[in-house]
């Protein structure tokens, strides 16, 4: 078999002939920035999270630098994240000049440990982002007690998390404000670069709306602050909005894969992901194991047909671009584990059950080969 990371392909099949349309339509017409597909998303998916305020825009990343400048972050102030997430996460704060201070995870579910928050917070502290990582959300209650004791807004990264929710709340409704990425591997991934701001905040909302248009308002040419250019052109737009009525099952369906492999692998020497149903419905945009035989068990799949991923390999302050920052090997013990033992494994929605069936035969016959 040839198994690989996420089948676009056919997941693609399945809208083809209405992006296709809609493509048309948009080409015909030629309104190609921020129009009427720009508007039915942001409509759609504020609406289907529970916010007022939706914001297309360029990318993740750029939804992350407009969330951090529509909170008044610059330079000289600290923003504290998690060093086990993507790059933008804390390449975001040293954009718009501030200072990422890291804190180090959870060993259950390696999203960021609320514990640790409070004791990073110094006068300097004028945000707090916590990444939903994996699609799985983190523990908001103690954090928003911390951000609300303090006085420290809270952005959720949820690049990962869209539709996961925590006791039924969905992620996105929590902290002040967030920030999606419609990158095509997402679970609500278009055809190229896409992302959003989200906020139940109306002032927030409509200062990233601004800043996304170079800081313009209801007056073109009349610019009120200094933004960016972050707008999202329609073709994007469309793909999504076609894509957006499958969102759920396809979470459902990562949902039941990773389910069923929980049960298939349970009794291996493994760390699995841990699937709470009463506290939240994880969506799995990756499904990671951990064990020590990381490397090994990866070369083995490769050569097996299975492709894999490591999610993330070196943590956020032992990159060397964050040198300045002045961390060392050994300050996040937890992160440092996590990104030398964790494995993603397939878990897209198009997975038949016979390449689930030899994923986990695979795993299986490799544990059995190194006793």
């Amino acid at each position: 078999m040839n198994i690989p990371p996420i089948n676009l392909k056919s997941q693609f099949r399945q809208v083809r002939n209405d992006v296709f349309h809609h493509l048309k339509e948009i080409l015909k017409e030629q309104k190609l920035i921020l129009g009427e597909y720009c508007s039915r998303l942001e409509e759609a998916i504020g609406g289907y999270v529970g916010v007022p305020c939706a914001v297309s825009c360029a990318n993740g990343t750029d939804a992350l630098i407009l969330s951090l400048m529509a909170l008044g972050i610059r330079p000289g102030d600290e923003v504290i994240t998690t060093p086990y997430t993507f790059f933008s996460t804390a390449s975001s704060v040293a954009l718009v000049g501030a200072k990422p201070v890291f804190v180090d995870i959870e060993p259950g579910d390696m999203n960021i440990n609320p514990d640790l928050i409070e004791k990073s917070i110094t006068p300097k502290t004028k945000a707090i982002i916590v990444v939903h990582l994996f699609g799985k959300v983190c523990d908001m209650e103690q954090i928003l007690d911390t951000g609300r004791k303090h006085g420290i807004p809270v952005v959720e990264d949820m690049a990962q998390s869209l539709g996961a929710m925590r006791y039924g709340k969905m992620s996105g409704t929590f902290g002040d404000i967030a920030a999606v990425s419609f990158y095509p591997t997402k679970n609500l991934g278009g055809i190229g670069e896409g992302g959003m701001v989200l906020s139940k905040r109306k002032d927030l909302g409509e200062k990233a709306r601004k800043l996304r248009v170079h800081g313009m308002g209801s007056i073109p040419y009349h610019h009120e602050i200094i933004g960016i250019n972050s707008r999202l052109d329609e073709i994007k737009a469309c793909a999504l909005v076609v894509k957006f009525p499958y969102l759920q099952t396809w979470n459902k369906k990562r949902l039941e894969n990773a389910k069923y492999y929980n049960i298939k692998l349970k009794n291996l020497p493994i760390t699995l992901p841990r699937i709470d149903s009463e506290q939240s419905s994880h969506i799995f945009h990756q499904y990671v194991i951990r064990t020590e035989e990381r490397d090994k068990l990866q070369a083995f799949l490769k050569e097996s047909g299975i492709q894999t991923g490591v999610y993330y390999p070196v943590p956020l302050h032992l990159q060397e671009c964050f040198s300045y920052l002045g961390y060392k090997k050994g300050d996040f013990p937890v992160s440092e584990k996590a990104a030398l033992t964790s494995l993603a494994l397939p878990v897209f929605p198009e997975l038949k059950k016979t390449e689930k069936d030899y994923v986990v035969a695979c795993v299986k016959e490799f544990f059995e080969d190194i006793k």
